[in-house]
Parts: structure tokens; sequence; C-alpha cells
């Protein structure tokens, strides 16, 4: 009888427990790469990763969710005078990146290419995990950006636009309006 009463409530004792997959990668694997250019090659990705406590596997923390170049592709960064740090460029709708304005910046040294990642959401795990969900890291100055690609056949500039979808914290990555550099490049 006690036989049957255990293998009757083992199979609703043992459901609670996930695998260890989860304490080890607990924001999952959601990264991909996006094209802005050529479908044929991916110019940025959309990475997601978990920065939780000092003991492993991580029992609590934040997933967090970046937009970062690769290799051939570089971000525009402004010098933020305040801070002395590199800022990734959110230029405005309606704006126009003019090359003689470009490479006054550069040779000012105001404006330079350059790698880097753009936080865009966060969500948190375990003991940071408050019920609400993925949500935005502000300011939104990841809306818009541009990007700088080299092939091997030209240098391209294009307006790169990111958006934040709730409730899933997905990340939508376009190129828009690819012109040659040297070229003015009109911001939509």
């Amino acid at each position: 009888m006690k036989l049957c009463f255990l293998f009757t409530i083992l199979p609703f004792i043992a459901q609670g427990q996930p695998g260890i997959e989860h304490f080890l990668n607990p924001c999952g694997t959601a990264s991909y790469g996006v094209p802005l250019q050529n479908i044929a090659r991916n110019d940025v990705q959309v990475l997601t990763y978990g920065m939780g406590t000092d003991d492993v596997p991580s029992s609590s923390g934040h997933c967090i969710r970046t937009v970062r170049n690769y290799e051939h592709a570089q971000f525009l960064h402004a010098l933020d005078r305040r801070t002395g740090y590199w800022q990734v460029v959110s230029p405005k709708a309606g704006d126009v990146l003019h090359p003689d304005s470009l490479r006054a910046g550069i040779a000012a040294g105001r404006l330079r290419w350059a790698a880097g990642a753009m936080p865009i959401c966060y969500q948190g795990y375990g003991a940071q995990h408050d019920g609400t969900g993925w949500q935005q890291v502000e300011p939104r100055d990841w809306e818009r950006s541009i990007v700088r690609i080299t092939t091997p056949e030209a240098v391209y500039l294009v307006e790169m636009t990111i958006a934040f979808l709730l409730p899933d914290g997905a990340v939508d990555v376009r190129g828009r309006n690819l012109v040659l550099e040297g070229s003015p490049l009109n911001i939509h």
C-alpha cells in the first residue's frame, strides 16, 4: 500500500524542480545575428546574457539583451564632454549626417567609429525577479544609431533602428537608408 501511495504522489513532487540547464543559463539562449546591408552576412548581433550573483550556478540576477556589432561593422560614437565617455550617437528623425560634418567631427576628436554594445532591456531572475517581466533600459538612446559597414566592395553607412516589443522582450533590429560612405545619410 505504501508503494502504491508513493508512485501516486511521486510525479507531482518531481515536477517542481527545473533542470541544471536552467541554473547554468537562466536567461536562455536568445542570441541571433541581423543583416543591415546584405542578407548574406550579419552585421550586428542581439545577445542575451545573465549578470548574476557570484555563486555558481547563479541563483539570482538579471537577464540583459544588448545589440553589439560584428568586427566589420562599427557604431558612430560621440565624446560626452561632461563625463569623458564615448557614447553611441543617437540621431533624431529628420537629421542628416553630412560627410563634411562627419569628417570634421572625427578630425576634431568629437566623433569616432568604434565597436560597441547597447543594452536594450532587462529582466530579473531568482530573488531579483519582481514579476514585471522585461523592461526597457532608459534613457532610450538606442532607438536609432549609425553603423559603418566595411565590405570587400565598398564602405557603407546605414541608419539602424531598434524596437523593443513587450511582453516577450523581443528586440527588432532593422537597417534603413543605406548609402555609400561619403554620401549624405538622411535619418528617418
